[in-house]
């Protein structure tokens, strides 16, 4: 018997010490495939960017499914992301391919702990694309933009009532990817923000020249009352009539 053979499992049939070595060396297990695409772009500042990739299983592993997270952390000022995204994953036996890829869109409007909200957005794998999906250029790149907007209203919390809270819309976010022609393609997504915010609620504000005040409702509804009347909010400690300036 040759003592340099191995057998299909990477012992060696003669030296069992080797048994790690040569099962690293030959195993079929592994957390991560050799194929993948590059998701990558740019970030307003004061965002942060969570990826969340979703792998089903293929063949006789029913049932079986994994995810693989990426994150881009906040910056003061804009920056960039890249995330190398495996469009297979190996997990023992079974081969797990890329389903969806979820993207959570963070982003602070303050230095306090609920100043910070979100929206998501994400990829979708399909076998064919929707009429009018954009499609990857010639040289494999597929670029997209998502716009984000702030949306403003006085809080009702107990902890911050009557102050200005903010909720996060992003348009665009997202794409539609074949999964075979996947690998080694590169996807581009860049956030923006719109520089003028919009009310949470339409008919809760008016706008003026030199700003937006919030009304009162009507009883029973949440619209501003005809004629409207106007109601003042806090930015901490102080108390405001217009937003976003505070005074007229």
């Amino acid at each position: 018997m040759n003592p340099t053979k191995k057998s299909c499992t990477g012992a060696l049939l003669w030296w069992p010490a080797l048994l790690a070595l040569s099962l690293n060396a030959c195993s079929t297990v592994g957390p991560l495939g050799a194929e993948s695409f590059t998701l990558e772009g740019e970030l307003p500042a004061d965002f942060a960017l969570k990826a969340q990739a979703h792998y089903g299983a293929a063949g006789n592993c029913d049932g079986r499914s994994q995810t693989k997270t990426f994150k881009a952390d906040f910056d003061s000022h804009p920056h960039e992301y890249r995330f190398r995204i495996p469009v297979n994953y190996r997990d023992g036996t079974c081969d797990l391919r890329l389903a969806r890829v979820g993207l959570f869109i963070n982003a602070r409007y303050g230095d306090r702990d609920w100043q910070q909200t979100y929206d998501n957005g994400g990829l979708t794998i399909v076998d064919q694309l929707p009429e009018g999906a954009p499609e990857f250029q010639a040289n494999g790149t597929l670029s997209k933009t998502a716009e984000c907007l702030w949306l403003f209203q006085i809080s009702k919390a107990k902890s911050r009532e009557g102050e200005i809270s903010k909720l996060l819309s992003c348009k665009g976010a997202g794409a539609h990817l074949i999964g075979t022609t996947l690998p080694g393609k590169r996807v581009r997504l860049l956030f923006q923000v719109r520089a003028e915010e919009e009310p949470y609620r339409d008919n809760t504000w008016v706008r003026f020249p030199e700003g937006w005040k919030p009304c009162l409702p009507k009883e029973g509804w949440q619209q501003c009352q005809d004629p409207p009347v106007f109601k003042t909010f806090r930015n901490e400690t102080q108390e405001c009539t217009v937003y976003p300036n505070c005074t007229e």
